[in-house]
């Protein structure tokens, strides 16, 4: 019983007699106000509601790899692989969707001898079907109603712009495909019926010059430029001639006309550039040698003129002294948007994206192999995206033109390209060839 234990209990600390230590006061009740405290600081922190949810996924379209989509004026259109495979007269089925709910709209059944490539919205359910005529080697265009009743009308012409009221075509056609008369006039034609409104014959020794536009609508203006120098500027909208003058010695074979930056510009190959004023046709200014590559093309980009020259770069040119300014060398491709310039490696394997200031010549890289997708959703910025070859993954997101940071919006896999921006929605074809389209 040596190894028995017996419990006193607490003893306590100090000695007899001398008084009990104190016990410690309980702890203050507060957990009363840890409840409403939560609350308080769930509101601080933003966390007052529900979990914020994720953004919505896209909506699929089972489409196959034959099938071809266009976009334009709010509307998707997918275009049925072509009936019989291989043939040279084609039957194909065109189904309109609305954006940006992807809700079915109209369905058009056509026939034509080659490749639909491209669509454009007449108004009041016309459609305007441009294709490669494969039988008289020329472009086609024709006009359908919903179904899959004959064409309102068809002609061997290319399409270059529709009215904003959708009211006039500026198309440019043969007159006589294949044959030795063949001319190639222009033409501003009522989309719904095809009558002609006006022609203009295109100069078999001379040049035709478009004031530029943005793809939508119409140009301004329409300059002939015949071969012994004559110059006369049409209203694109009347066909009526607005002005003339003409220039100081005839074309040659290497001559150019382009017009951009408010000018007509005629370059008469290595020896001499004269720049017109557009509008009032005084000459602005002349320069000894090219101005004009041949291989590039001039374009607009306030408040100077562009000249780009395929796989070489951009120059900058004064518009009022046609002095040469600035270049950037290396870029192949270039899109305005508002008052900067976005230039690309565009034929390289990893895209390479860089916003242009058209008044400096300054060039600053966009991180990242970004590609650009057309204006963004407010002034001074663009769309773009970015996809990975290597497990296919697409990032998409908004561009700051001033700062050169790139807001990303979100992220898709198994990706594998055809990526357009319209309408407040990217649309992108994927590995199994169905196409998805986010809201943005």
């Amino acid at each position: 019983m040596r190894d028995a234990l017996i419990d006193l209990g607490e003893v306590p600390s100090g000695g007899p007699g001398e008084p009990e230590a104190a016990l410690p006061r309980p702890p203050w009740p507060y957990r009363w106000i840890l409840g409403p405290l939560t609350v308080l600081l769930a509101v601080l922190l933003g966390g007052g509601g529900p979990p914020p949810q994720p953004p919505p996924g896209p909506v699929v379209l089972p489409i196959t790899l034959g099938d071809g989509i266009r976009v334009g004026d709010a509307r998707l259109y997918v275009i049925g692989q072509a009936q019989p495979i291989g043939t040279v007269i084609r039957t194909y089925v065109i189904q309109a969707y609305d954006l940006p709910e992807v809700t079915p709209a109209d369905s058009y059944r056509v026939t034509v001898s080659g490749d639909v490539y491209s669509v454009a919205d007449a108004g009041n359910g016309v459609l305007l079907i441009s294709y490669n005529d494969n039988e008289w080697a020329v472009p086609g265009l024709m006009a359908v109603r919903p179904g899959d009743g004959e064409p309102i009308w068809r002609r061997p012409a290319a399409l270059f712009g529709l009215s904003g009221d959708r009211g006039t075509a500026l198309i440019q056609e043969e007159t006589a495909p294949t044959r030795p008369d063949n001319r190639i006039v222009w033409r501003a034609v009522d989309p719904r019926t095809g009558s002609a409104r006006w022609s203009i014959e295109q100069p078999v020794d001379g040049q035709m010059a478009i004031t530029p536009f943005s793809g939508t609508g119409l140009p301004a203006r329409l300059s002939v430029v015949h071969g012994d120098g004559r110059v006369e500027v049409h209203d694109v909208l009347t066909g009526a001639v607005d002005g003339g003058f003409r220039l100081p010695r005839p074309l040659g074979e290497d001559s150019v006309v382009w017009v951009a930056g408010g000018l007509l510009i005629v370059g008469y190959g290595a020896d001499e550039t004269i720049a017109y004023d557009e509008r009032t046709l005084a000459e602005r200014w002349r320069h000894d040698g090219r101005m004009m590559p041949a291989n590039g093309y001039a374009q607009s980009c306030e408040p100077m003129v562009c000249v780009a020259e395929i796989q070489e770069g951009f120059t900058g040119y004064d518009p009022a002294t046609g002095r040469r300014l600035w270049q950037a060398e290396g870029y192949d491709s270039s899109e305005v948007i508002g008052d900067h310039v976005l230039i690309a490696h565009a034929s390289q394997t990893e895209p390479a994206l860089a916003v242009l200031d058209p008044s400096t010549g300054r060039t600053d890289a966009v991180p990242g192999s970004w590609t650009s997708g057309g204006p963004g959703p407010s002034p001074g910025t663009a769309y773009v995206y970015r996809l990975q070859q290597v497990g296919y993954e697409l990032r998409y997101g908004v561009l700051d033109l001033a700062t050169g940071r790139v807001r990303v919006l979100g992220h898709a896999e198994r990706i594998a390209g055809d990526c357009q921006f319209t309408a407040g929605v990217l649309i992108c074809r994927r590995l199994d060839s169905s196409i998805a389209i986010w809201r943005l």
